[in-house]
């Protein structure tokens, strides 16, 4: 295997779930965060080490900000302007006529970042429902798109009202008292287990209306969000890494309970470091996780995943208690993992 194919795998299989790189406005956001005097930490970010010459490497940065840079200039923010515009008739002249950037380089890295359709998953979930049966992906998309057409929508648009449904449909079933319930559980178990956290807060996030009286029902009719405010590591130096919140929150209504853990921190948290902790992750069959550099001092570790299908109708009070405290040991433990390593870390910079 080549040393471009080996980076490039790396950069697809790890480098774009590690940082969150599922758009193009994230991509040209991370570039931002780092200054070109920073591109060896971004180039072992994104190419995981495989290219081996810290020369080429920089190189392979400069590439991509140039042809990131040229695809501001042509007005393409997305995956549609990308399609719209890959099909114009001046597409092909406009890149061999590109000043200073190898036609072949603009190729491979425009064909890497055509992500496809958004919103697949609503519309598959949504047609699986509907039919009783999973069509193919071919067949349905293209069932999605003249529908779209039809309505006079676009197909994101469409989409997003198919996702609005299929959270109506997911919560009909739904006993808010137990919700609350569960949550409440989980922060019981967090709170025993973080016992220096400065505060602690549940709140509902995506609610336009007034809130109801009731808490719970407010939680059937939005996404809870349960944070926790943890102090500096005492005696810490102001650029050791430490962790300062623990924040978990539900993603959707998919077809089951979307779950997502946001880890935030204060201090230089460097590139080596972050390989070191997906790899551990990894080790430790946990979820992969997604870093994200807000400044030079402050950054975000997340990761989602599907914690079972909400259905507590079904449940009785005992059930929904132990499935509660089973998801916060989960989460207790993506903590410990990621304070353990920081302490690694600080013990092994001190004099």
């Amino acid at each position: 295997m080549s040393q471009r194919t080996a980076a490039w795998q790396a950069f697809a299989r790890c480098a774009v779930p590690q940082l969150g790189l599922g758009s193009f406005a994230r991509l040209v956001a991370l570039l931002q965060q780092y200054g070109p005097d920073e591109d060896a930490e971004l180039a072992l970010l994104l190419w995981q080490g495989e290219i081996s010459q810290q020369v080429a490497a920089l190189k392979a940065v400069q590439r991509l900000r140039s042809t990131v840079t040229f695809l501001q200039s042509q007005g393409i923010t997305d995956a549609a302007s990308w399609l719209q515009w890959r099909d114009s008739a001046d597409a092909q002249a406009v890149v061999h006529g590109t000043p200073h950037q190898a036609p072949d380089t603009v190729h491979a890295l425009l064909w890497h970042l055509d992500s496809g359709r958004c919103d697949v998953p609503w519309v598959l979930m949504f047609a699986k429902r509907v039919l009783g049966q999973a069509p193919a992906h071919g067949h349905i998309m293209l069932a999605i798109q003249e529908m779209a057409e039809a309505m006079n929508l676009s197909a994101k648009a469409l989409a997003r009202r198919i996702a609005w449904h299929e959270r109506l449909f997911q919560a009909l079933g739904d006993v808010p008292e137990l919700r609350l319930a569960w949550w409440r559980c989980v922060k019981r178990t967090l709170l025993a287990q973080l016992t220096n956290a400065t505060s602690v807060k549940l709140q509902v996030q995506g609610v336009k209306e007034p809130l109801p009286l009731s808490l719970a029902v407010h939680l059937r009719q939005g996404q809870p969000m349960l944070t926790i405010q943890l102090p500096r590591a005492f005696g810490a130096a102001p650029a050791w890494p430490n962790l300062t919140m623990v924040q978990l929150s539900q993603e959707g209504w998919g077809t089951g309970l979307g779950l997502r853990l946001l880890l935030q921190g204060e201090g230089v948290l460097p590139a080596q470091l972050q390989l070191d902790i997906a790899k551990r992750w990894k080790a430790a069959q946990l979820q992969q996780p997604v870093f994200e550099r807000i400044s030079a001092t402050k950054w975000e570790i997340s990761c989602c995943w599907c914690d079972g299908l909400w259905k507590p109708s079904s449940l009785d009070h005992a059930e929904v208690t132990t499935w509660a405290i089973d998801t916060a040991l989960q989460v207790l433990e993506y903590v410990l993992v990621l304070k353990g390593m920081l302490t690694e870390f600080q013990a092994r910079k001190k004099p």
